[in-house]
């Protein structure tokens, strides 16, 4: 029998925090916080986070184009959060800056907050899985506007440390293996359809199944043998230094899958999203690859029957 358990990610989270310090040292006492309000529970956070206001600066009431922000929220994992930042910060600054106002980072708690803050008007975009797009598009109205595409094309990949002699899905039976979490497409949905199509069944094949709900901690689960074999998606991995990649192996891959969305409230259409759609795509077809976040940034217009088959298939069989 299997046992599902969620890695302990204090002592990572933790050494964020330090880090964070030193740099806000080392570039003079830049105030982050100024462009990032983490709306949701921040029980539990570091003393470093303190400043981050517990609640918007903005009232439910105001017409979102009189604010002097545009506002992007994003659910972010706690590990990933000062890098996350960092890069996307300056990336969407560019993105609004003809639109005469400033880019603003809100962090959500779940992807349904996402979208009840896109509905509420606190929010302009939203960044949500394809996974979560699936299950609330009919039910709430949202309406994408940007999906998030990969070259070379996004797959879920089974990963191994670099020594292991595992070669195929087919032998990682009894390994201990890490999902990014249970109700992800990429994360969990696909890799135990993977398993499945071997015709074996994933609960009684691994020994152990985790949920380490970032794939950076799947990666550090993975060196620090805390796990044998993780899932990542290819983009992530292409993303890592080439030595964080030379110390895994990929063992099996999925067929393409796609991106996640950016969203909108289908009921308001912003004056600006002309602007800012036309700029993430412009910059998506500028950057790098191998840069960190990138897929955050290549996209394209959203493919609704790709979404219906992805329905059918993974929703309607259940």
């Amino acid at each position: 029998m299997s046992s599902k358990a969620v890695a302990d990610k204090t002592s990572i989270f933790v050494g964020v925090a330090f880090l964070l310090i030193a740099g806000i040292i080392g570039t003079g006492g830049i105030l982050w916080k100024s462009f990032v309000e983490y709306t949701g529970n921040a029980a539990g956070l570091p003393e470093v986070f303190s400043g981050i206001a517990s609640r918007a600066p903005y009232e439910e009431a105001n017409d979102p184009e009189s604010r002097r922000e545009i506002i992007f929220t994003f659910v972010i994992p706690r590990g990933d959060l000062v890098q996350f930042i960092e890069v996307m910060q300056p990336k969407l600054d560019r993105i609004v800056e003809k639109t005469g106002k400033t880019a603003r980072i809100d962090v959500s708690v779940n992807e349904l907050e996402i979208i009840n803050k896109l509905n509420r008007k606190l929010a302009d975009y939203g960044s949500i899985t394809a996974m979560a797009y699936i299950n609330y598009r009919k039910s709430h109205p949202i309406r994408a506007v940007l999906e998030r595409v990969f070259e070379p094309p996004k797959k879920v990949i089974f990963l191994v440390r670099n020594g292991d002699p595992a070669t195929s899905l087919e032998d990682l039976r009894g390994y201990r293996i890490a999902y990014r979490g249970g109700d992800q497409l990429a994360g969990y949905l696909i890799p135990v359809r993977e398993v499945e199509k071997k015709g074996f069944t994933h609960s009684t094949f691994f020994k152990q199944e985790h949920f380490s709900e970032n794939y950076s901690d799947s990666i550090l689960g993975l060196q620090n043998e805390q796990y044998d074999c993780i899932v990542l998606t290819s983009n992530f991995f292409f993303e890592q230094p080439e030595s964080v990649r030379n110390s895994m192996k990929i063992v099996h891959e999925s067929q393409p899958v796609p991106g996640g969305l950016y969203i909108v409230n289908s009921a308001h259409r912003s004056p600006f999203e002309q602007t800012v759609v036309g700029n993430f795509m412009k910059l998506g077809s500028r950057i790098q690859s191998s840069e960190m976040f990138s897929g955050m940034f290549t996209t394209r217009q959203p493919d609704e029957k790709l979404f219906d088959q992805l329905e059918e298939d993974l929703v309607n069989a259940h």
